[in-house]
């Protein structure tokens, strides 16, 4: 059984930066690329393997094989209909629009597809970087859209201070955006379902203002959501996130890590500083910042030298 290596796939918004072609050496055809979607099954881009005896297909037709889903993916995954993660690296070289992700109920019902809860890791960011976590109390439901078709919502918007190395949840229903001058890695739930509620009075690549979603956004938009902010603990190994849709540990290697796999879940690796090597079942694998891959539920017991940092994702 081989560790499972991924090609991205690359989306080019108007956003996006030249870091994740000059520091993270991915090799994305775009002047600028915001998005290398690193792990993922969804319809809007389908990671490709690129190692072993899955060599060339799609990370979702994989999943799909009923053979080999269990030793895989895990115990946890059997009765899913899709892959449940989709991990990316971003690069917001100017500010995201401001937005909002339904939850699972309404996402179900109106979209076909599953909601979005997303957690945010900070890779890097410019001095006194920002984000947009949550409305402020003077936003009500029951002015909510009046404020959004009035473009008035960046009064109403609550800034989070960030640093290299924090943590970011955001629960569906968050009104949130990324802001300029930070590298992310995002975990989230399978779904591409985003409602744009601002957008800076930018226009998109054909010159013409990009689509707002107000009315499903007032339908989705909770009042309630806590986005949370963990700092790093310095330590070694830390557990940054754990919910329902993911849990995620971030690990700093300094010489020799020694895991094992678990035959509920696959395991998400996303190399975010480093290189070094990968070793299993007497295989030598070279890796590095910007690598992604999968370890499989029965693979057994792997080792990794080197100087790195990683975060490994799975569901519990």
């Amino acid at each position: 059984m081989d560790i499972i290596f991924l090609k991205p796939v690359y989306k080019d918004y108007i956003w996006g930066g030249t870091r994740l072609k000059k520091e993270f050496n991915k090799n994305t055809p775009y002047e600028k690329t915001a998005e290398s979607w690193e792990v993922s099954t969804n319809k809007n881009g389908k990671s490709i393997i690129i190692n072993g005896e899955w060599k060339d297909k799609d990370l979702d037709e994989l999943f799909n094989n009923q053979e080999t889903k269990e030793s895989i993916f895990g115990k946890r995954c059997l009765q899913m209909e899709k892959f449940p993660l989709l991990i990316k690296f971003i690069d917001a070289d100017d500010n995201l629009s401001v937005q909002v992700h339904p939850n699972d109920e309404f996402a179900k019902r109106y979209e076909n597809d599953s909601g979005k809860t997303e957690m945010w890791y900070i890779l890097d960011c410019k001095e006194n970087a920002k984000l947009i976590c949550g409305l402020n109390e003077n936003a009500k439901k029951e002015n909510i859209k009046e404020i959004l078709k009035n473009g008035e919502i960046k009064k109403y918007l609550k800034y989070v201070d960030v640093q290299k190395g924090d943590s970011i949840y955001i629960p569906s229903g968050t009104v949130h955006a990324i802001l300029s001058g930070i590298l992310i890695c995002e975990i989230q739930q399978n779904s591409d379902l985003t409602y744009r509620i601002y957008d800076w009075d930018r226009v998109g690549k054909d010159g013409k203002p990009r689509e707002l979603h107000i009315d499903k956004a007032v339908d989705v938009i909770d009042f309630n959501s806590k986005a949370e902010k963990i700092e790093s603990n310095g330590q070694n190994v830390q557990e940054i996130m754990k919910t329902k849709y993911f849990n995620v540990d971030k690990i700093k290697i300094e010489d020799i890590y020694t895991d094992t796999s678990n035959i509920d879940t696959f395991y998400a690796i996303s190399i975010t500083d480093g290189s070094g090597k990968i070793y299993y079942e007497n295989k030598e694998i070279n890796i590095k910042k910007g690598d992604s891959f999968i370890v499989p539920a029965k693979l057994g017991e792997y080792k990794i030298e080197g100087k790195i940092e990683l975060l490994k994702s799975y569901i519990s």
